[in-house]
């Protein structure tokens, strides 16, 4: 189950990279969101300039740490990303701000925030999805370690009846946290553009760089074929006068 337990460590990992990121980006749109609000209208005597809330979007959002190593984009594609094209193209002339454009980079800076509070959730819940089958994974090989090392067949009646049920609770602890793995990630919603490409796309854009997309599932799998293989093709067990069981020491799982 080694390999497993490893797979299931990087994706939290991941999951939490993932959320301290969004997490900078949604502060960084609120600092932003400030100074978009104390912005002065132009009026005969003055006012801000799109060019000074470039700056402002340059300091706050593209300063973010991994912003570079996860964007990689200039600031015309980063800003064409987050507003609407008329929005983008005035932020890097410099015009005078209207309060039409004022009110309108608020309302689609507002929007940045929400997407990433959506896509926080959604890190959140995947957090605590990974983590539940991390525990039903260790609570299972904890389990299995404490089973004896021998063949079943070395096993009075009464005991090999205990082991194999404790087996099959194991089996059906594994087959019912897979099926509500695989409802939560069917059930996912969203309608930002990280997640929203289809069912699995949340964890191909997490888990794309390593081993499975899939590590819970394959966590999961990895513990049911260790129970099979304890179990073996066992079909009958001892007799019912066997000499009893013998001393056969705590089984050690290195999978």
């Amino acid at each position: 189950m080694e390999r497993g337990n490893n797979i299931l460590k990087q994706a939290i990992t991941l999951v939490k990279q993932e959320r301290s990121s969004i997490n900078a980006e949604q502060c960084a749109f609120e600092a932003f969101r400030e100074s978009v609000s104390r912005a002065r209208p132009a009026t005969a005597g003055g006012g801000t300039q799109t060019r000074s809330l470039l700056e402002a979007y340059k300091e706050r959002v593209m300063s973010t740490p991994d912003f570079e190593s996860a964007y990689d984009e200039p600031v015309s594609e980063s800003l064409e990303a987050e507003f609407s094209p008329s929005l983008a193209s005035a932020l890097q002339e410099n015009e005078p701000v209207t309060q039409q454009f004022k009110r309108n980079l608020l309302v689609e800076t507002t929007a940045a925030i929400d997407s990433r509070t959506r896509f926080l959730q959604a890190l959140e819940a995947e957090h605590e999805s990974i983590r539940t089958v991390q525990k039903t994974v260790i609570d299972i090989d904890d389990t299995l370690q404490e089973l004896p090392v021998c063949s079943l067949q070395c096993l009075q009646f009464e005991r090999f009846v205990d082991v194999w049920e404790t087996c099959e609770q194991a089996v059906e602890r594994c087959d019912r946290r897979s099926e509500q793995r695989q409802c939560h990630i069917a059930d996912r919603q969203t309608t930002d553009n990280r997640t929203n490409i289809g069912t699995h796309a949340l964890n191909a854009y997490l888990y794309d760089d390593i081993e499975t997309r899939f590590p819970a599932l394959y966590a999961l799998a990895e513990t049911r074929r260790c129970i099979e293989q304890y179990r073996g093709g066992v079909t009958r067990p001892a007799s019912h006068t066997s000499d009893g069981n013998r001393d056969c020491g705590s089984r050690i799982l290195s999978n």
